[in-house]
Parts: structure tokens; sequence; C-alpha cells
């Protein structure tokens, strides 16, 4: 009990951290322990390159103390965690204003780093009758429509989410009747088996598996339809049988669109994400890098095109 007490006193001595930025010096410190004046880092604002936000252990210089998400400093050689939170909004504002102050680029959640107050700048698609061209043997659709430009972005495919899922599925349609029909016949023999009690029991385990299967590569396929103008951004999706919901956003309420890598990225991959005032829209999983950032560029440009008169 001694030793547990004096590590969390230590611990709590040296969990107490400053960070000072002085753009007369060029000079950022940081400090830690009593005080926080127990040691102390410095490094030169000037190699500094951007500004991060990034949930905590994705760049590798979060400190666990100052919460999930991490406002790092990053150069091409080193990551320095100046701040963070477990508020991703307060951590936002956080590294939107050091962005500011420093005058470099912010990059959110592994995004591509761009200035702080122009996160959705890009070129119009004004006069353009239909799109850049798409990456070589890319399965997206794109065209010029009335509304806009319209998108049609091709389900996820076989992720290592869905594979286990559907091996799952396999295991209780085939597995489950299989081991449950022998334990049947070994305790009743060959004869009950085509009784009324096990082929309900087998039915169920063939339905309860087909239906997981059927879920899954549903999931699979689906994909999504985007229509892009300055008005905003409407979604659904696609695929599935029957067309999802339209969804749409107004470009007042989006913030950012940029491409994302997932916090766990075992069961996800880099996909676009719409970054809205009430949360995020996630998109385009299982694209190659080439066909997610062409996506979201003419996202960007599409809500950047000026209206014509009706």
């Amino acid at each position: 009990m001694a030793l547990l007490a004096c590590m969390w006193a230590a611990d709590q001595l040296t969990s107490d951290w400053k960070a000072l930025l002085n753009k007369e010096t060029q000079l950022l410190k940081l400090r830690s322990g009593v005080g926080v004046f127990f040691s102390a880092n410095t490094h030169p604002l000037g190699s500094f390159t951007s500004v991060a936000l990034s949930p905590r252990g994705k760049a590798g210089g979060g400190s666990i103390d100052w919460g999930f998400y991490s406002v790092e400093l990053k150069s091409p050689t080193r990551t320095v965690a100046v701040s963070g939170s477990n508020d991703r909004d307060e951590a936002l504002e956080l590294a939107q204003a050091l962005s500011r102050f420093l005058g470099v680029d912010l990059s959110v959640d592994g995004g591509h780093a761009r200035p702080a107050d122009a996160r959705l700048e890009a070129a119009p698609l004004d006069g353009e009758r239909a799109p850049p061209s798409l990456p070589p043997g890319s399965r997206i659709r794109a065209r010029q429509g009335a509304q806009g430009l319209v998108l049609q972005l091709p389900g996820c495919g076989w992720r290592p989410l869905f594979v286990m899922k559907a091996g799952i599925a396999l295991v209780i349609a085939v597995g489950g009747p299989t081991v449950f029909g022998l334990a049947w016949v070994r305790t009743y023999g060959l004869r009950q088996l085509t009784s009324a009690e096990p082929l309900m029991a087998l039915a169920i385990f063939l339905g309860l598996g087909g239906l997981l299967l059927w879920s899954v590569i549903r999931e699979v396929n689906m994909g999504w339809s985007l229509v892009a103008s300055s008005r905003g951004i409407e979604h659904s999706r696609t695929g599935g049988g029957k067309p999802g919901e339209a969804t749409r956003l107004p470009a007042s309420q989006i913030e950012d669109i940029d491409l994302r890598e997932p916090e766990e990225k075992l069961f996800g991959s880099l996909t676009v994400v719409i970054e809205h005032k009430k949360g995020f829209v996630r998109m385009g999983a299982g694209l190659s890098r080439e066909e997610l950032e062409w996506t979201e560029t003419m996202l960007r440009r599409a809500l950047a095109t000026h209206r014509g008169p009706r």
C-alpha cells in the first residue's frame, strides 16, 4: 500500500503541465511538475508546420492526462503534444486557436492540413458541364444534374468486420444444426430426428444464420447517392433493396469535408467525412485513396459553385 501511495503521489506531482508559446522569442516551453516548474522542454516554433487534432494514441504524441483528444504541433521530424481534452469540441477550438496564433495549417483526425478559417475553400465547378475525370478503374458514377453534382458511390465490399460477421452467420446456419443434430441422434436415436421438436430447432438455427448472412450481404452492397450544390448536400443509402430516405445538409450547417481515419483501424478504413453542426456522415468505405480524394474534392467544389439565375 505504501508503494502504491508513493507512486500515486509521484504521478500527481509530475502531472501538472503548462505550455507557453512566445512569438517574440519563437519558442515553445513545456513545463511539468509541482507548480509546473519541475521540468521543462523547449522547442523552436519555426520548426512546426501544422497543428493536429488527434484521438489519443493515433499520432503517438498525446498525454493520457490531457484527455482522449490531443492537440499537437507537428514538424517533418517530430510531434509535440501541447494540450487536449475529453470534449472534442473544446479540443477542436484549442487546435483552431493555436493554428490561427501560429499562422499554420490545421489537420483534424488525420485529414488534410488546411487553414483553420478556410476549411471548405475550393475552386468552384462553374462552367464545367461534366465533372473532372475519375481515377482509372473507378466504380463511382458522376454527372452534372439540374440540382447540382450527382455522385453514386458503390458499396464498401468485404471488409474484415463483414467477413467476420459472415463467418459467424455460417457457423450458426451450418455448425449449429450439425452439432444439435448429432447430439439429438446420440440421445434419442436417428428416428426421432424427424419429429417436430428437432426440426423446429434446426429451422431456428438456419433462420437466424440466414438472416444474419443476408443482413451482412445487404450492408456490403449498400452505397451512397449524393447531390451536392451551393445549397448543401443531400445524401441517401442505395443498393439495399428499398432506397434509403434522403437527408439534406444545408451548406450553412456543413463545417468540413475531409478524409479521416477511423479510431479503430481493425474494422474500419479511410472514408470521406462530412462534418456538420450536429455530427458526422462517413461514406466511401472500401474505395481507394485516389477515389476518396476525388470525391472529397468534388464535394468541396460543388459547395463552392455559384448559383445561376433560375
